[in-house]
């Protein structure tokens, strides 16, 4: 009986090979083809003015083989008016501008083998007739899309739309008052940020100042203050990396702006930023000993930027404070 089971079992191995040979040969007709990005008409959003005049754009994103389209973008006639649609990179383009019904139908062609990625379908031009506040939504819809060649191919498309504010959007301005920070959750230094340089161009109230500090922390307010518990080394530099702190600001209008800076933190006691706590570091408080940056203005220790690295605790004066950080974090390292 062991002889036999033996026997059928030999017999079955050619037929196990086979059937691996033919998964091996037929394994690629299964493999899925890769996706192309998909094919996007967008218009970017516009600012303007009451009475004044903004100009945006029309783009036709990830297309291949275009050799026709046809959109018509709605609008509200109440607020803003189309001044002209142009510049377009087809090689024939003709808009139809009715400021009555808040529509333009524009029409593009290419002559050649079709356009390829990114198209710009046109840039147009709006006139605010509204009121200071009014916004229009900027809707797009697609009567055409197809690939160039004797046989027209539509593309499918999506849209993402976009709005026209009478509203300038507000400036966010942000400033560190120290240049030069440290770990400051043993051995208190405050980080501080100021964002009163913010404005607003047609002088809307700027209503909310929010603050990433780029450590997975975030504040609120005109100014504000941090403490990192955290620094950033670089082993390929051998030299730090900073935070990058972002603001935005809000408007009345909900518009917002933001503004990125970048802040050195350095681990306590560092003061010449070589990612380690010696008598280097004790030279530079020496060096300053006694100083004292006064009133802050755009910045605390504006001009002198070793005393600012001096000013281990950010409290403006450089003294036996300063001093005792570093005896206390002598020999460490950032690494």
């Amino acid at each position: 009986m062991r002889m036999k089971r033996n026997v059928r079992a030999k017999n079955r191995k050619p037929v196990v090979v086979m059937l691996v040979t033919l998964f091996l040969a037929i394994a690629p007709l299964f493999v899925l083809p890769t996706c192309a990005a998909s094919t996007i008409i967008s218009i970017d959003d516009a600012f303007m003015e009451a009475g004044e005049n903004a100009v945006t754009q029309i783009m036709i994103h990830n297309v291949s083989h275009l050799g026709v389209a046809d959109i018509t973008l709605t609008f509200n006639p109440s607020v803003v008016h189309i001044v002209s649609a142009n510049n377009s990179d087809f090689d024939w383009f003709w808009p139809v501008i009715n400021n009555s019904t808040g529509t333009v139908r524009m029409g593009g062609m290419d002559f050649g083998d079709g356009l390829y990625g990114n198209i710009k379908l046109a840039e147009v031009k709006l006139n605010a007739v509204g009121e200071h506040g009014e916004k229009s939504a900027l809707k797009i819809s697609i009567n055409e899309l197809k690939e160039a060649g004797p046989v027209e191919i539509s593309i499918p498309a999506t849209v993402d739309n976009g709005t026209a504010f009478i509203n300038l959007p507000p400036v966010a301005i942000a400033r560190s008052m120290h240049r030069y920070n440290n770990v400051g959750s043993k051995y208190l230094s405050n980080a501080t940020f100021n964002a009163s340089a913010s404005y607003d161009p047609d002088n809307d109230d700027i209503t909310n100042y929010n603050w990433s500090f780029g450590d997975g922390y975030s504040g609120e307010g005109i100014t504000t203050e941090h403490i990192y518990s955290t620094w950033k080394w670089n082993w390929t530099t051998n030299c730090y990396e900073p935070f990058n702190v972002i603001l935005t600001v809000e408007d009345t209008g909900g518009l917002i702006s933001t503004a990125i800076i970048p802040l050195e933190v350095y681990i306590a006691g560092d003061a010449n930023g070589d990612g380690r706590v010696n008598i280097l570091d004790a030279a530079y408080v020496g060096s300053e000993w006694g100083e004292e940056c006064g009133t802050c203005g755009d910045y605390c220790w504006e001009g002198h930027d070793r005393a600012d690295r001096a000013d281990l605790n950010n409290d403006c004066n450089i003294n036996i404070l300063d001093a005792m950080i570093i005896g206390a974090n002598w020999g460490h390292t950032a690494w």
